[in-house]
């Protein structure tokens, strides 16, 4: 995979990862899946930024990375 879907991933889990973690810690669960998200989104952000040549990307180049993700999606239809 290249970087901007690996980058795209990662940012992506992180709302999924706090309202699990809220879903959780108001049904009285332990945060498990929450904390698995939160670790892999992190992971996945961190590897992006060690691995790519230019480092991390910028905050506002997510709406930019988003569209080309989806373009990219759509021309495979």
């Amino acid at each position: 995979m290249d970087h901007e879907t690996l980058f795209l991933a990662g940012i992506f889990l992180l709302p999924l990862a706090f309202v699990s973690f809220v879903s959780a810690w108001t049904h009285g669960h332990k945060p498990v899946f929450a904390s698995s998200l939160l670790i892999l989104s992190i992971l996945l952000i961190a590897f992006v930024a060690y691995d790519r040549p230019e480092g991390m990307f910028r905050i506002a180049e997510i709406p930019t990375l988003t569209t080309q993700f989806v373009a990219r999606v759509a021309a495979l239809f």
